[in-house]
């Protein structure tokens, strides 16, 4: 749990005699349907289309983008096939652009000095190391 989530709910419990972590307080009775809170609470903000189930998404994209191994990512959501996490995890504009960011780091890294191609050079040193075995 992330950390300012956890403090979050201490916090709640500390200043709450409530049973449960979301309670109405019309009624004083436990939330049963968040979809329906989630669904009013997108209406109230004139957020349209766009379902509670699109979390998960965001979720598993922003984990991406953040540089989380796919492994981890189906491990958080629960997921027992890869697949299936492939399936939630989304490329954006930002996590490519910092995927070519990378590659050119690297590009930069092993740049050969005396003018000759990048790519030759990888290939140069695969065949050194085949050749050598």
């Amino acid at each position: 749990m992330e950390p300012i989530v956890r403090a979050a709910l201490l916090s709640l419990r500390e200043t709450s005699d409530a049973e449960y972590v979301f309670v109405n307080p019309d009624t004083g009775t436990r939330y049963t349907d968040v979809k329906k809170s989630f669904s009013t609470a997108c209406r109230e903000a004139s957020i349209t289309d766009f379902r509670f189930h699109d979390l998960r998404h965001t979720f598993g994209t922003r984990l991406a983008d953040a540089g989380v191994d796919v492994v981890k990512i189906k491990e958080l959501m629960g997921h027992a096939s890869i697949v299936t996490t492939m399936r939630y995890i989304h490329a954006t504009d930002q996590g490519k652009r910092g995927a070519i960011t990378v590659l050119s780091e690297y590009r930069q890294r092993h740049r050969c000095t005396d003018g000759r191609k990048f790519v030759a050079k990888e290939k140069r040193q695969r065949s050194q190391t085949a050749a050598s075995r």
